[in-house]
C-alpha cells in the first residue's frame, strides 16, 4: 500500500482535549506509526508553539485572536487556516473535522487541487431546540449545519448510523457518506484498578455513579443528571456522585439549588491516563445525553466492565445494549433516569452480569479497524 501524506484541519488540538481531539489524535498517531505522513493544522491557543511533532504527528498552528480563551477564538480559525496554505499544499488529501474547520476547509481543498473529506460527530438539527441555549442559536445553528452539509467535499465521514441519519436529514447525499465507528483506547480494559481512586477521594464501601466529561455542554445534559442524583441519594444511602471534567463551576449552582452538597464530589480535569480509573471506581456510569454521535465516555466505561446508564437517544443504542450492557432512558426524565441508577446501584449481580456483557460487546469498537477504513477511502478518493 503506497504511504499517504494527509492533512487534518481542527480548530482545536492537543493540549486541547475533547471527543473530536481523541479522534484525531488517536487516528493520527496510528496512521503515522504505519508510516503515513500526518499534518495536524490546529488554533495556537495558549502556551503552545507554531510547530511541534507530537506522537509523530506534525502539528502546524496558526494565529487566533484570544488565544488564551480557546473555546472563543477558535470561532475564528476558518479565516486563519489559509495561512497553512503551503503546509497543506504538500498533502494528498485534506480532511476537515467538526462546524468551523468545516466552514471553508473545502474552498482550500479547490484552490490547492486536492480531494477533500469532511468528519462529524453529527449534526443535531431538531435536538438544537431542546437544549438549554440561547433562542438566536437554536435558530442559527441549524442553518449553518444545512450550509456545511451542502458544501462540495468529496466525502463525508461519520462515527454511526445515527450520525448518518443526521447528515442525510441536512442535505448530505446517502451516497458521499461513509460510517466508520471510533476505536477505544487499550487502557480501557476490565481489568483497570478503581481502588486507588476509590480510597483518595474517601469513597470505600459507598454506592457510587459518575460522569466525565464537559459539565456545562448543554449537549451532555448534566443538568438531568444532578436532577436525578437529588432522587438517587434520597433512595439509596451514602449514594455519591461523582463529576470530573470541565465546567463544574457553571453547574454547582444547580448542586446546591437541589440539596446535594456533601452528596456530589467533582475530581476535577484528569490527565487521560487516569481516565480508566474513574471509570473502576464507579458502580454506575450514568449520562443524560440528549444527543451523542458516538459517546465515547459510554464505550470506555462499557469497556472497563462498568454497567452504563444513559439515554436513548443519538447513537448510544448502537454502543449500550439496553437491558444487557445497561439501561436506556428517555431524554429529559431524571426520575426514570434515576430509577434506572437505583435499580443496578441495589443489584451487585445485575451490574457484574451488565459490566462483563458490556466489556465483551465493546471489544468491536477498535482503532485498527477504523484506521483501514479511512485508509480505504483516502485511496479511492486518490484514484488508487
Amino acid at each position: 500500500m503506497n504511504k499517504v501524506k494527509i492533512a487534518f484541519l481542527y480548530e482545536l488540538f492537543h493540549p486541547y482535549s475533547g471527543g473530536a481531539e481523541m479522534y484525531l489524535l488517536s487516528l493520527g498517531k496510528r496512521l503515522a506509526m504505519n508510516g503515513h505522513k500526518i499534518i495536524q493544522v490546529t488554533s495556537r491557543i495558549y502556551n503552545t508553539r507554531g510547530t511541534e511533532v507530537y506522537k509523530g504527528i506534525k502539528i502546524q498552528r496558526v494565529y487566533i485572536p484570544l488565544k488564551g480563551k480557546p473555546e472563543i477564538g477558535s470561532y475564528f480559525f476558518p479565516l486563519t487556516s489559509f495561512s497553512a496554505l503551503k503546509k497543506l499544499g504538500e498533502a494528498d488529501i485534506i480532511q476537515a473535522s467538526g462546524f468551523r474547520a468545516s466552514m471553508l476547509t473545502w474552498l482550500i481543498g479547490e484552490i490547492l487541487g486536492k480531494p477533500t473529506v469532511l468528519f462529524i460527530h453529527q449534526f443535531f438539527r431538531e435536538y438544537w431546540g431542546s437544549m438549554e441555549i440561547n433562542y438566536l442559536k437554536r435558530k442559527i445553528y441549524p442553518v449553518v449545519e444545512r450550509y456545511i452539509a451542502n458544501c462540495p467535499y468529496n466525502w463525508f465521514i461519520c462515527p454511526s448510523k445515527f450520525s448518518r441519519e443526521t447528515l442525510i436529514d441536512a442535505g448530505v447525499p446517502r451516497g458521499k457518506i461513509t460510517v466508520i465507528y471510533h476505536g477505544i483506547e487499550p487502557i480501557f480494559h476490565p481489568k483497570v484498578n478503581g481502588k486507588p481512586k476509590r480510597e483518595k477521594y474517601k469513597l470505600n464501601g459507598k454506592p457510587v455513579f459518575g460522569f466525565t466529561g464537559r459539565l456545562s455542554d448543554a449537549s451532555k445534559g448534566v443538568t438531568y443528571l444532578i436532577k436525578a442524583a437529588k432522587h438517587v441519594t434520597e433512595e439509596v444511602r451514602d449514594a455519591k456522585l461523582v463529576l470530573g471534567g470541565t465546567g463544574y463551576r457553571e453547574i454547582s449552582p444547580l448542586i446546591k439549588k437541589n440539596g446535594l452538597e456533601g452528596k456530589v464530589v467533582y475530581v476535577g480535569k484528569m490527565p487521560y491516563h487516569e481516565v480508566p480509573m474513574f471509570y473502576a471506581m464507579c458502580d454506575v456510569v450514568a449520562g443524560a445525553s440528549l444527543c451523542e454521535g458516538f459517546g465515547f465516555m459510554y464505550a470506555e466505561a462499557s469497556r472497563c466492565s462498568r454497567p452504563v446508564v444513559a439515554t436513548k437517544t443519538g447513537s448510544i443504542p448502537e454502543i449500550i445494549l439496553n437491558g444487557e450492557t445497561g439501561i436506556l432512558v428517555p431524554p429529559k426524565n431524571p426520575e426514570a433516569l434515576a430509577e434506572a441508577i437505583i435499580k443496578v446501584l441495589t443489584d451487585g449481580e445485575l451490574a457484574r452480569k451488565m459490566g462483563e456483557k458490556g466489556a465483551e460487546y465493546t471489544k468491536r469498537f477498535t482503532w485498527e479497524n477504523s484506521v483501514n477504513q479511512h485508509l480505504k477511502l483516502y485511496e479511492k478518493l486518490m484514484g488508487n
